[in-house]
This record gives C-alpha cells, sequence and structure tokens, in this order.
C-alpha cells in the first residue's frame, strides 16, 4: 500500500548499465535511428550531471571501444555470455554494493533505451511522494495498449506534483527499485526467468507492483513498442 510521505528522503540513483559487444550481433526490429552509442550518449545526456546519479557500467565480454571513453563511476567486467545471466551478475553486483543504503534507488537499466530529459527529478519526485513504491520503470509499455491479452487489463493511476503514473503487470530488464526492495526480493531477482513470469510471481507471492509514467519518461527502441506520444527520433 502506498504512502503519502510527508518529509521529503534525501537519495541517490545507482544506474547498473549493462552492455556487452554489439558489432554484428543485434537482429531487433529496431527503428531507423537506432544506434547503440547514441543510448549511451542520452544517458548521459539525460542525467545532466545530476549529482544524485552515480553510473555503475556492467560489461559482458570483449567492451566497444567507445564505452569507457564516455566516462562512468565504476566499471564491472563479468563473463556471462547471455542476457539473462547478464541481468543476474548484475543484480548480485548490486546487491553487494556496500554504498547503496536502503533508501537509495537502483536502477537496472539494458543498452538499448533512450531517455528524456528531466526523468532523474520525475523519479527522485515520485518516491519522495510516495512511501512503499515496489518497482518503476520509465517506459509507457505500448503493449499494454493493443495487445488482446490486455483488453481487460485494469490500472491504479497515481500522480506526483508533475506527472502520472500507472499500475501494471510485469516491465522489461530495465526498472527502478530500493536496496530494501533489492535485498528483499534478490532470491527471485537473481534466478528466475523469463521477465513477464518474474512480476507476476513477485505480484501474487510477495504484493509487489510495478509502476510506470505516462507519458513514458524512457522507451525500449523497437518497432512498434516504443513509448507512445513521443517523437522518439526527435530526442
Amino acid at each position: 500500500m502506498l504512502v503519502l510521505l510527508v518529509k521529503k528522503l534525501k537519495m541517490k540513483i545507482h544506474i547498473f548499465y549493462r552492455h556487452y559487444n554489439v558489432q554484428g550481433t543485434d537482429n531487433k526490429n529496431r527503428p531507423s535511428w537506432f544506434d547503440y552509442e547514441n543510448c549511451y550518449d542520452n544517458l548521459f545526456n539525460s542525467i545532466n550531471l545530476n549529482k544524485s546519479v552515480k553510473i555503475n557500467i556492467v560489461y559482458d565480454s570483449k567492451e566497444d571501444n567507445w564505452v569507457k571513453s564516455k566516462g562512468c563511476s565504476t566499471f564491472h567486467e563479468i563473463k556471462a555470455g547471455g542476457d539473462m545471466e547478464s541481468f543476474w551478475e548484475t543484480v548480485k553486483i548490486a546487491h553487494k554494493d556496500n554504498s547503496i543504503v536502503d533508501g537509495d534507488l537502483i536502477y537496472f537499466l539494458e543498452n538499448d533505451y533512450m531517455h528524456v530529459g528531466g526523468w532523474v527529478d520525475k523519479v527522485l519526485e515520485l518516491f519522495q511522494t510516495y512511501n512503499g513504491l515496489d518497482y518503476v520503470s520509465l517506459y509507457d509499455h505500448n503493449d499494454k495498449y493493443f495487445l488482446p491479452m490486455y483488453d481487460n487489463l485494469t490500472s491504479k493511476i497515481f500522480t506526483s506534483s508533475s506527472h502520472h503514473w500507472r499500475t501494471t503487470p510485469s516491465t522489461c530488464g530495465s526498472f527502478i527499485t530500493t536496496k530494501q526492495r533489492l535485498n528483499e526480493d534478490f532470491d527471485i531477482l537473481s534466478t528466475m526467468r523469463g521477465d513477464h513470469n518474474k512480476w507476476l510471481w513477485l505480484n501474487e507471492n510477495r504484493s509487489r507492483f510495478v509502476f510506470t509514467p505516462i507519458p513514458g519518461l524512457s522507451t525500449h527502441c523497437m518497432n512498434g513498442l516504443l513509448s507512445p506520444t513521443i517523437k522518439w527520433e526527435k530526442i
């Protein structure tokens, strides 16, 4: 249950950005403007040197030359060899990071997302407005609006000072949570396969909820699945 906070909390956002060598590996249906390096640059530009944010790069396999040259707070090299395995390793790295306190936020982020400017302030605003948030995705899932399986989907709508938010049954591998919630759900986040199955299990067994913004503050860069109402090609 969400509770309005009376006193604002000081918190940081620790981004764990998962990347791998992408040369010749992408066979997904991408927009014509999509580029991994552009997504990476967009992340830094959208943060705009906000001191509340720390960026960790989690790199699987041989690095792309431009990754380290862009700069980041911390660089982790892993040998996972697959998307799900890479996610599990990243969860373990965040779980062991003693610099992250219970009130801080952790943003697990895949390397094919674009963000709108100002998302950091909106996320902090949300978590400083409500106590008890479980998981937040910045992606307004377009499939929730047109797939037949969601014809009867109902959502609760919440507002912060400057944005609308809704509950949603699931999200992808890019989401924000607190260190406390990560510790509590570590057993599931670090072992369970399948994004959709994971979120349904957490909801049914631990009453966890996922919240997403309306309109989206980020998008997964896939044709037909972009967060609606935003001209992402101009961002």
